[in-house]
């Protein structure tokens, strides 16, 4: 049986806060809606997954 490598979830969080920092920083909007997307990609990664029924 093989396990899989735990999720780098430190690494996650980190990412998002530094992606919502720099949404703050720029005054470009198209820049500014990227930077929050990406923080929400990594928001998803660390969420648990929910089942379907």
């Amino acid at each position: 049986m093989t396990t899989e490598p735990r999720p780098k979830t430190d690494y996650y969080v980190t990412r998002a806060a530094q992606e919502r920092a720099a949404a703050q920083r720029t005054t470009d909007s198209v820049a500014r809606r990227v930077h929050l997307e990406m923080a929400d990609r990594y928001d998803a990664l660390i969420a648990p997954k929910k089942l379907a029924l």
